[in-house]
């Protein structure tokens, strides 16, 4: 078996000759993400790639570099929880990064339309081999009214209501009911869910009055593959608002099948946009993670992250 590395991941550089960082957390994949991880390790070494092992169990990403660590690119082996902790390292950096499924939902690797993680393995070793170009695909920047200092990044989501509810109902589901903890989180969250008072501002667009949920999207699903926005891009520079509106979950209940669709109904507010202010004092998670609570701002980062497809 391969050795891990148990370094900090700070702040990256791009090195075209540099070695390629396999990030991985061991329970990732009900405990799969170490094997696909050396697995991909392995295929490298075969074609002369040298690569390095980081157990995000034993890792910080969170430290502030002093010197940042240069690398041809890296891979993160898990969901878009495991991405969420890595993204604010790689914004910006042109490092390319992969995707290897080995999370709960993988929304994230499902916008790559890659059949498994034996074909996303394939292609991330080609690229590397013949040194191609990566797909330049938007992020979103978010910041918190009560922490202005505090820049936070997504790939995927920022959602606030219901969305935030379930994912947190979810999160404290074992993991080894994979992108069906969603679904349980759902049925736990509903009985509870209540209207909040939200305001959404852009440029072209405003809502101001009760909802149920609401989201800020640059891919077309969350929760495992529930498309909740079909037309979403991650490369378009452009992010989907999704909302549904109403004071009462009760009237909503009939519409459940095409909310979780993404499809038109009664109580559905969208809109496509670049940037929003959004006042609430909802908790908001961003790619199933929690980033903060209340007011914050939105906008999409255009071709951020050099995504290998």
């Amino acid at each position: 078996m391969l050795t891990a590395s148990v370094i900090s991941i700070h702040m990256m550089t791009f090195d075209p000759d540099g070695i390629v960082r396999i990030v991985f957390h061991p329970s990732a994949g009900r405990g799969a993400g170490q094997q696909r991880a050396e697995n991909l390790a392995s295929s490298l070494h075969a074609i002369n790639i040298a690569s390095e092992l980081v157990d995000a169990s034993f890792v910080s990403m969170e430290t502030n570099a002093t010197n940042p660590v240069p690398c041809r690119g890296l891979v993160v082996v898990g969901g878009d929880g495991l991405i969420h902790r890595v993204l604010p390292r790689l914004v910006n950096t042109g490092i390319p990064v992969g995707i290897v499924p080995a999370g709960s939902g993988n929304d994230l690797w499902r916008m790559l339309a890659h059949q498994n993680q034996h074909e996303s393995i394939e292609r991330i070793v080609s690229h590397f081999m013949h040194r191609r170009e990566a797909m330049k695909v938007d992020a979103l920047e978010l910041k918190f009214e009560d922490d202005p200092g505090q820049i936070k990044y997504a790939v995927g989501a920022v959602s606030w209501g219901a969305e935030a509810k379930i994912n947190a109902a979810a999160n404290e589901l074992p993991r080894q009911l994979g992108a069906f903890r969603y679904i349980v989180g759902l049925l736990f969250a509903l009985p509870r869910l209540k209207s909040f008072h939200s305001r959404v501002a852009t440029p072209e667009f405003s809502f101001d009055g009760p909802a149920l949920a609401a989201s800020i999207a640059n891919i077309r699903s969350l929760g495992g593959g529930i498309r909740l926005f079909p037309a979403a891009e991650f490369t378009d520079g452009v992010l989907e608002l999704s909302m549904v509106r109403g004071e009462n979950v009760l009237p909503v209940l009939p519409s459940i099948g095409k909310i979780l669709s993404g499809s038109a109904h009664r109580w559905k507010i969208s809109h496509r946009l670049s940037s929003a202010h959004v006042e609430t004092q909802q908790d908001s998670f961003a790619d199933g993670e929690y980033v903060g609570t209340g007011n914050f701002d939105v906008r999409v980062l255009t071709g951020a992250i050099n995504l290998i497809s």
